[in-house]
């Protein structure tokens, strides 16, 4: 999945405590500083699979939402089926 291609999947709200980590651990330094993500895209990047939410991206912002009393939070969530590619074309772009 390309950074390009992330920017075509959808978002919604997400549970942050349904979240699963897909990174030993985060820089402090960047919660201590508020330092926003650098790239194009503003949203954290979820997998859903096998009915598990897995955070692929936005390890930071997620703990940041938390830190701030939040519940929730908008995420791109990218859900794939067991042994179903993920549905896009060439271009980036959903596959009809």
């Amino acid at each position: 999945m390309t950074s390009a291609k992330w920017l075509h999947v959808p978002t919604m709200t997400v549970c942050i405590a349904d979240l699963v980590a897909t990174q030993p651990g985060i820089l402090l330094h960047a919660l201590v500083n508020g330092s926003h993500p650098v790239g194009g895209d503003a949203h954290p990047h979820v997998i859903e699979w096998g009915g598990t939410l897995y955070l692929e991206d936005g390890h930071h912002r997620a703990l940041r939402a938390l830190i701030d009393g939040e519940q929730t939070l908008t995420a791109r969530v990218l859900r794939v089926g067991a042994g179903k590619s993920l549905g896009l074309d060439d271009r980036g772009g959903f596959a009809g």
